[in-house]
């Protein structure tokens, strides 16, 4: 027995006179190996090909097989926030692994690993044989080769090997026969366990903490059926994590155990009952073991983590570094708050997950993440902020509808669109609710998150400039490739195969507080190595122009509009004594929630985006998946996501800074035009009340003239009017004008985006009268309906009237035809005469003349 194995191993044993089974593989690959032997041997051209192949080896250091210190991340202030490293690898030495645990690699692994030169060329040989006929890679490498993989050609630097071609593998053997000579067996073995990833919360690095995390225990301490487990994940550690995938890893458990058994290390009695062992029954809660406050923090620290791998192809767990962030503690002690309950925020229920990002709109750092109210870190759980996909619903409508039709269609902010169903492809779509408005201006549509007005702009921008233009620009602005190039005029009101993460739709509207430009969202501003063997590293994020300024000013309009309006939409609760531009989104199940018990169209997803001059956030409410009888719809309203990004608001300018006002650009203007016009034209003098105002870029500004023909009006076929004398009114009766009397300045309809009428210049079709008195015009009437008694100045006595009834224009003199009636008013009425007085009989005095007659006052006076 080699001196590096562990002692007291049982084989299994042949019963006497059994007889061995004749392995035809084993022969033929024992063959192989020979001719491989003599190919090598007596080749000459083979030899000097394999020194070709050597001349760029790495020279062998024992120094490189040593475990690196652990990464520290830090926040915006220089102030350490996380040591990667020390928390998730523990080294541990040969003489505290179980012997079961070495049967376990032993067996899935190497199984000559104690009698091979740290080549196995049968195992070797064999994996080429079964690559070549089943077309299926097997493993060939020892666990000496695998060793040296992870230190030279990964490096333990990467989570990617080299090329496999046949120089890193001939180098790969060369270096790990090295290796052999230089160091024992169980010093392989032991740093070949302390590096090994194990997958797990933050993927774990070596088998003490794998050992910890999954069961509990001190690696010293695991059981059989616990061996075989930790043996099987190293595989694939994502496939075979328990935690996620309990199936493929209680396979991989039993085949490790079955190959323990045949190999002799167990017998059938421990084979059969370590593999009854259930392995949910093994694990423990995978986060209990660890200090809860690692978890501060956490879904920022992964972001920054994963970015550091994509910045240098290095595996921050395995290469020292410090990586300084741009992590604002203020705003990511708010989200987490928040997320934990602490804030006060009431959420719609227990279930539901909520995923918030906040960055800075110059810079494009991410100064905060919300990973979700569940979420405590690892590669393994779903950041809901940075890698979670949902439909983004109305809130994508400021950059991906309005602004591009402010660029390429020469849209105002007042311009005016019909509010009402669209019907496409067999698909009818309209507003949340059903409700139609009608002919309405941008800012009404944003304010009330209009959807088919929004599609109306897309629709006219993809005439502009075509679909491969807007997959494009959706690309240019950091949506997947992926997503982009399913774009379709759903994506108008954010969806069908729309789907993004709040990341995205944060960085997307951060473009309109930036001028126009885009620039990737980004956690790490340094990156330096810890042993000085390499250069820092500070990335730089180019600023991308996606937009012009000018679009990107009046979408942001639009969003203060929502923000500050007397329309109650959620984001009143936004606003601060400077401004703040907003929008929210929603999108329901549609028919897929039915087998959950969810009904048709209920609520699934809540978005909200807030952003001024200096931040940007944005937050998503509702479920990661739906469960039978989990209710994970919504239905009741609850502002959560307002007053999350409220709390977040607070938090941006809790030092005291006060944002700016985004100042109107040069390329935008001010332009007045008749309401309802397209192309836009110039207000008539004196006619105000056909104007409206809007924001509109420079290049568009010119206005058409006002040159449209005056409407004829019909003829009228009866009139009369007569006089009664006993009120003193004239009662007029025109004809009932044989058309519609309703010419407002708008249409209701317009296949054309114009939606001035040009009747409406002159205003509605009234009935009219000309009243002449003895040839000279005293009055004139004017009445919305076709009769009318009103009593009228100015007629005198014996008058000869004639009123003269036509149709006329409210705001014009132009005239119908007329058609008179006369009448002659009455005489003036003699005055009656006054009556004589009568004069009483006096007996006494019968000549006494009355009228000189004096009366005697009476003694009572």
């Amino acid at each position: 027995m080699n001196e590096n194995r562990k002692t007291g191993r049982k084989k299994k044993i042949i019963p006497p006179g059994a007889r061995k089974k004749f392995h035809g593989f084993r022969f033929l690959t024992l063959i192989m190996a020979v001719l491989v032997g003599f190919e090598l041997v007596f080749g000459a051209v083979g030899i000097m090909a394999i020194d070709t192949l050597l001349q760029n080896e790495p020279t062998l250091d024992l120094a490189d097989f040593e475990t690196n210190q652990s990464t520290l991340v830090f926040d915006k202030d220089g102030n350490e926030i996380a040591d990667v490293g020390a928390q998730l690898r523990e080294n541990i030495t040969y003489d505290q692994v179980p012997e079961a645990l070495v049967d376990a690699f032993l067996s899935i692994e190497d199984s000559r690993y104690f009698t091979h030169n740290g080549f196995d060329i049968p195992r070797f040989v064999k994996s080429m044989i079964d690559t070549v006929v089943t077309r299926n890679v097997s493993g060939g490498s020892t666990f000496t080769m695998q060793l040296v993989k992870l230190t030279y050609f990964q490096n333990d630097d990467t989570g990617v090997s080299k090329t496999r071609n046949i120089e890193y593998k001939i180098q790969q053997i060369d270096l790990a026969m090295q290796l052999e000579k230089k160091i024992t067996k169980k010093q392989i073995f032991e740093m070949y366990m302390n590096k090994m990833n194990f997958g797990g919360v933050g993927n774990i690095r070596g088998v003490q903490k794998a050992a910890e995390q999954y069961f509990g225990k001190s690696v010293s301490q695991l059981n059989l059926s616990e061996c075989a487990l930790l043996a099987g994940i190293i595989n694939s550690p994502y496939y075979y994590d328990p935690h996620n995938y309990l199936d493929h890893a209680t396979d991989r458990r039993n085949n490790v155990l079955y190959l323990m058994n045949r190999h002799g290390y167990i017998n059938d009695e421990e084979y059969a009952l370590a593999s009854s062992i259930r392995v949910e029954d093994l694990l423990i809660d995978q986060y209990s073991t660890l200090d809860s406050n690692g978890y501060q923090y956490q879904a920022y620290i992964d972001e920054a983590l994963k970015e550091a791998y994509q910045i240098t192809g290095q595996d921050p767990f395995n290469v020292s570094m410090k990586i300084y962030t741009a992590m604002n503690p203020t705003i990511q002690n708010t989200i987490e708050s928040i997320e934990s309950g602490e804030y006060g925020i009431n959420f719609y229920s227990e279930t539901e997950e909520i995923g918030v990002i906040t960055m800075n709109n110059q810079t494009g750092e991410i100064v905060g993440i919300g990973g979700g109210r569940s979420y405590s870190g690892g590669s393994m759980l779903l950041n809901h902020a940075t890698e979670q996909y949902k439909q983004p619903g109305s809130t994508v409508k400021p950059f991906l509808d309005y602004a591009p039709a402010f660029d390429y269609c020469g849209w105002s902010t007042a311009h005016m669109l019909s509010d009402k169903p669209i019907t496409i492809g067999g698909w009818t779509y309209q507003n949340a609710f059903g409700a139609t408005t009608g002919v309405v201006d941008l800012t009404y549509a944003i304010v009330n998150s209009l959807n088919t007005p929004a599609m109306q702009a897309m629709q006219n921008v993809i005439d502009a400039k075509g679909y491969d233009w807007y997959v494009h620009y959706m690309k240019s602005i950091g949506f997947d490739d992926s997503v982009a190039d399913g774009f379709n005029i759903a994506y108008a009101i954010g969806g069908n195969d729309f789907v993004c993460t709040v990341e995205q739709l944060a960085a997307a509207h951060a473009v309109e507080m930036n001028g126009g430009y885009y620039i990737t969202p980004h956690t790490i501003t340094k990156i330096e190595y810890r042993n000085g063997s390499q250069e820092p590293t500070e990335p730089q994020y180019e600023k991308v122009q996606v937009m012009s300024e000018a679009a990107a000013y009046m979408a942001s309009s639009l969003m203060y509009s929502a923000v500050h309006t007397t329309t109650n939409n959620s984001l009143q609760v936004l606003i601060r004594n400077y401004a703040t531009y907003g929008k929210t989104g929603t999108s329901d199940w549609g028919d897929s929630g039915l087998q959950y018990g969810i009904p048709q169209g209920a609520m699934k997803d809540k978005w909200m985006v807030c952003s001024d001059t200096m931040y940007t956030s944005a937050v998503w409410a509702g479920w990661e998946k739906a469960e039978v009888g989990g209710n994970n719809y919504f239905t009741n309203f609850i502002n959560e996501t307002g007053y999350i990004l409220s709390a977040v608001l607070d938090a941006c300018h809790a030092d005291g800074s006060v944002p700016a006002t985004l100042q109107q650009p040069e390329s935008v203007k001010s332009i007045s035009f008749i309401k309802g016009s397209w192309p836009y034209m110039a207000v008539p003098e004196g006619r105000d009340d056909l104007k409206t105002t809007g924001l509109i870029k420079a290049d568009y500004t010119k206005l058409k003239s006002y040159n449209a023909e005056k409407p004829e009006l019909k003829n009228i076929s009866s009139f009369s009017a007569s006089y009664n004398e006993n009120t003193s009114e004239i009662t007029f009766n025109w004809a009932k004008y044989p058309g519609d009397t309703e010419l407002s300045a708008l249409k209701k309809e317009s296949s054309d985006m114009n939606f001035f009428n040009a009747n409406g210049l002159y205003g509605n079709i009234v009935y009219k009268a000309r009243i002449r008195v003895n040839g000279t015009t005293i009055k004139e009437i004017s009445n919305g309906t076709e009769t009318l008694s009103q009593a009228v100045d100015g007629l005198g006595y014996d008058s000869n009237v004639e009123v003269c009834g036509y149709y006329g224009f409210e705001k014009s003199n132009d005239t119908s035809n007329e058609m008179c009636s006369a009448f002659k008013t009455p005489k003036k009425p003699e005055p009656e005469p006054v009556p004589e007085p009568e004069v009483p009989e006096n007996p006494e005095n019968p000549d006494t003349d009355p009228g000189n007659s004096q009366s005697q006052p009476s003694a009572e006076q």
